[in-house]
């Protein structure tokens, strides 16, 4: 049916989430196809535990495809469990098919059933299941089950009158032991004219998975509507940023230039040397000459023999080096000594500069 056939046709609500179904669970079947074996039997929904009528009356079970020990018994009501039919109940036979999805080859398949089974369509039941999708010339292989209708009624109210309710009516393949394949249960059950089994549990935690993705999504989607707007707003905001830094920095390099030249200054400056220096100089010494160029100091005059004037400069805490220079002999009395000394101004700390 056409999209358009659908919007013209007259259909009460049963019948549209009837096909909501139906589409729902053959899309869930072609997701479930494109995952490996392994995966598959993993999130499969198929019972663990099956159970096996034997020749001789009793049930052999089974459990994850090995046989449980003997007399076992479900935990509870709502546990799932299988009904196997015998091997030999069960007609198997390959098909090869053209590559399409499973919804369409069942159909195809039960247009063509008459030729494919030696009974009449309304005396079985079938199903089928994928064995290799990957065949020559765009075909794929399918096996085919077909059970008849009165052993699967049969199996069913032997396990119902011993207490089981089966969740699948499947079949075990030869030397495939508690293996399980194809599921019988939903046309056994419409025959009854009894509901097939509801599938509203999975609905139900594939709509939890849906909400719960659809929520990732938003929160997703936000951040990165949040993130973007931000991103927008700083580069707005770069040429503010940009003149502010190069007006701080100016001010910083003014900030130091001036800074030194106050440092330049207070060592440079005359009367701060003169202070020092009568300070430093002990009595005793004369000084007859002073040269100063703001960084270098040099004094020439005349001490007392037992007194050192380069000691004295250098405990004034304003100079350093001191050093002594050639002089010429003295002329005077012998306790009475020239020197010629010269100094460096102490170099003061640069200061921080300002945050």
């Amino acid at each position: 049916m056409t999209l358009q056939e659908l919007l013209n046709s007259e259909m009460d609500l049963a019948s549209l989430s009837a096909m909501a179904r139906q589409g729902l669970a053959w899309w869930l079947d072609e997701l479930a196809a494109l995952l490996p074996t392994a995966w598959r039997d993993r999130l499969s929904t198929r019972p663990r535990l099956w159970i096996e009528p034997r020749s001789q009356g009793g049930w052999r079970f089974w459990k994850d495809g090995r046989p449980a020990e003997p007399g076992i018994r479900p935990a509870g009501a709502s546990t799932r469990i299988g009904l196997l039919a015998a091997s030999e109940s069960v007609l198997v036979r390959e098909v090869s098919v053209p590559r399409m999805p499973v919804a369409d080859v069942r159909r195809m398949l039960t247009l063509d059933i008459d030729r494919l089974s030696p009974l009449a369509p309304e005396l079985i039941h079938f199903d089928l299941e994928v064995v290799d999708r990957d065949g020559d010339d765009g075909k794929q292989k399918v096996r085919l089950g077909i059970l008849r209708r009165d052993e699967a009624a049969r199996l069913l109210a032997m396990a119902r009158l011993d207490g089981f309710t089966p969740a699948a009516i499947a079949v075990r393949l030869g030397a495939d032991e508690g293996g399980a394949h194809f599921d019988f249960l939903a046309q056994t059950l419409a025959v009854s004219g009894e509901p097939a089994p509801s599938r509203a549990r999975l609905y139900g935690w594939i709509a939890v998975a849906a909400l719960i993705v659809v929520n990732l999504a938003i929160l997703v989607g936000r951040d990165v509507i949040e993130v973007s707007r931000q991103s927008q707003a700083v580069e707005g905001q770069a040429p503010v940023v940009d003149a502010v830094q190069r007006l701080r920095r100016r001010v910083q390099a003014e900030d130091t230039a001036r800074r030194d030249l106050l440092a330049r200054g207070r060592r440079g400056d005359p009367l701060r040397m003169l202070n020092a220096l009568t300070q430093a100089v002990p009595p005793g010494a004369w000084v007859q000459r002073l040269e100063w160029n703001g960084q270098t100091l040099r004094i020439v005059g005349f001490k007392h023999q037992e007194i050192d004037i380069a000691a004295a400069i250098r405990g004034s805490g304003a100079f350093t080096n001191p050093r002594a220079l050639s002089v010429d002999a003295p002329s005077g009395p012998v306790s009475v000594r020239p020197f010629d000394i010269t100094a460096d101004a102490r170099t003061e700390p640069r200061p921080a500069p300002r945050p």
